[in-house]
């Protein structure tokens, strides 16, 4: 019942005659990163707002429409969009990103994953990704290696715009390089300590900057935290001096704000993504804001 409508929506649609290439992305900060090395020659579309939980994103027909003229499509990968993504990419009629096909990159192809669980995946263990942690992108690391497979894509797709595509890579390299020198020297004095996050989305970038994760509000990935949880929760933060709860601006802190009330701890509010809130445009400003937040609570 939904393909005719989706099927209207794309008749009404014209191809567009651009210097480069149209490429849709998942998420604001796979997005952010195509900015960042087209040199101006692609234009890009992400599928999601930055104030959403990726996991859970409206396939509703105009992501299809999105998606039926892309050159290219960037996906995180390791099952972040399952719920939404294949039905879009199978109403866009678009053959070319189909997976695995030469119009479509999938970012966690480019990373080292972290988070890959051991034993059996089912449903007991609460919305647990079989292949790994997908938030990979809040590791500047990571997140340089993805950029170089988008700018190493571009260039596959645009022969003509490699070069242009290489020197904006350079270009981001260096800014970037500089940026994690500086953030690097603020959490320096709170490497070591702990915090407790809502979700593991916070894996890649505990990582990358030497702050240790107690645990997370969520008894298991996806599944709300009975009260005797909270209540354990509240000893083991008493217990590891964990003084601060990261929160990702599209979760409820209720129960975060439990288990800080009764440990003294603070809830720390920060965007899950760039454009997650207003002046997060860009992806240095996303991990600006996570570092200045949590290195400020730990402090």
């Amino acid at each position: 019942m939904t393909f005719r409508p989706v099927a209207v929506l794309l008749a009404l649609v014209p191809s567009l005659a651009l210097a480069g290439p149209r490429v849709v992305t998942t998420t604001e900060g796979l997005a952010a990163l195509v900015r960042e090395v087209s040199a101006g020659r692609a234009s890009v579309e992400s599928l999601s707002r930055g104030s959403q939980d990726p996991h859970y994103v409206d396939a509703n027909p105009m992501l299809a429409v999105k998606l039926r003229n892309a050159d290219l499509l960037v996906d995180v990968g390791l099952d972040l969009e399952i719920g939404w993504l294949p039905p879009l990419v199978n109403q866009s009629r678009n053959g070319a990103i189909q997976p695995g096909g030469a119009h479509r990159l999938t970012a966690a192809s480019a990373v080292q994953v972290l988070d890959v669980p051991t034993g059996p995946v089912d449903r007991s263990r609460g919305d647990l990704h079989p292949a790994g942690n997908p938030h990979f992108l809040t590791d500047p690391r990571r997140a340089l290696q993805v950029a170089t497979a988008i700018a190493a894509k571009l260039g596959e797709l645009d022969p003509g715009g490699a070069a242009a595509y290489q020197g904006a890579l350079g270009a981001f390299r260096t800014k970037l390089q500089t940026d994690m020198t500086r953030w690097q020297a603020a959490l320096a004095p709170v490497k070591g300590r702990k915090i407790f996050s809502q979700h593991r989305t916070l894996t890649y970038f505990l990582d990358w900057s030497g702050i240790v994760s107690a645990g997370e509000i969520e008894p298991r990935p996806g599944v709300p935290a009975p009260p005797a949880y909270l209540a354990e929760l509240v000893q083991r933060a008493q217990r590891e001096q964990v003084k601060a709860i990261v929160v990702e601006n599209y979760y409820d802190t209720k129960s975060a704000e439990v288990v800080a009330r009764h440990a003294g701890a603070k809830v720390v509010r920060v965007p899950g993504d760039v454009g997650g809130e207003p002046g997060v445009k860009t992806y240095e400003q996303w991990i600006q804001e996570l570092v200045e937040r949590v290195a400020g609570a730990l402090r």
